[in-house]
């Protein structure tokens, strides 16, 4: 059993503890704030430019295919800090689970990370083709999402791979985040349909497209890449806030229950020392009286 001093020290570390995870939360929550703002006002957009998208790939615009390689172009999007709940774990283990996969099938996979965590544990678990790493940190912007683009795009145009796949958490709220799997190229209508179900993509005969169907795909195909890869960024980015102001908030709370439960146990040794005092002084008096 633990003395009063060890109980009183452990008291001590557990309140320092519960000081720092109540700051954690408040600062995630206020770029929780920023980051949901950006989010929301970034969706309809790419949500819209997707659909057109997936219309002219319907319609058959796209320019034909060169022979490509059965090689996947994989982006895993974790983050740079721990402390966040199940969301880095959630995206390692969607990540490992397409590489599994196409290693199955007998196809290579590339693979780019962004955040530390993905990329720390994945490469401990499989084995990966890393094509590149980089650090985007707390600040997202369009800038870092078109330098990440221009990296991985023309690998896929010029052939070198058939597929490009994004693993990332998309923001629901601040207490729920979806870990998804999304096929970005080629394009999938279902996928589209889906995503948007009260608004379903329709081919109409009478729209116009300006100069042609051909040119507006191939004008629209790397604008509609970044805007993909900035809306994956900031979607994990609203996520990881979210997540990480969850897991401070039930630290929080449980630092308070084991506070209140070493509260009680101090207490309670503190008064049986007391009792064990008062009794030693009583005997002792007692013992006098009858000499």
């Amino acid at each position: 059993m633990p003395s009063i001093k060890d109980l009183k020290k452990r008291i001590t570390t557990v309140k320092n503890t519960q000081q720092t995870t109540k700051a954690m939360k408040m600062v995630s929550a206020a770029k929780l704030r920023r980051a949901t703002e950006a989010i929301l006002s970034q969706r309809p957009y790419a949500l819209e430019i997707a659909k057109l998208m997936a219309i002219l790939a319907e319609q058959g615009t796209t320019a034909a295919d060169a022979i490509r390689k059965p090689v996947t172009l994989l982006l895993v999007i974790s983050s740079d800090r721990g402390l966040c709940g199940g969301y880095n774990s959630n995206i390692i283990r969607s990540a490992v689970n397409v590489l599994n996969e196409k290693a199955a099938a007998g196809k290579a996979v590339k693979t780019i990370f962004v955040g530390k965590k993905a990329h720390e544990l994945v490469r401990l678990r499989t084995q990966v083709d890393v094509l590149h790493y980089e650090e985007f940190g707390q600040k997202i912007n369009f800038k870092k999402a078109t330098e990440l683009s221009k990296r991985m795009l023309p690998l896929f145009e010029q052939g070198g791979a058939d597929e490009v796949i994004f693993v990332f958490n998309e923001f629901k709220n601040a207490i729920s985040q979806e870990t998804k799997v999304d096929q970005i190229l080629p394009l999938d209508l279902s996928h589209h349909e889906k995503t948007d179900p009260k608004s379903q993509i329709l081919t109409h005969e009478l729209t116009l497209y300006a100069p042609n169907k051909q040119e507006l795909y191939e004008a629209l195909s790397s604008k509609y890449f970044v805007v993909q890869v900035f809306k994956s960024l900031l979607e994990a980015q609203a996520s990881e806030h979210g997540a990480r102001m969850s897991a401070m908030e039930s630290a929080t709370k449980n630092a308070g229950d084991m506070i209140r439960k070493l509260t009680l146990q101090y207490n309670k040794q503190r008064q049986a020392a007391i009792t064990k005092e008062l009794l030693e002084i009583i005997a002792g008096s007692e013992s006098q009286k009858t000499a």
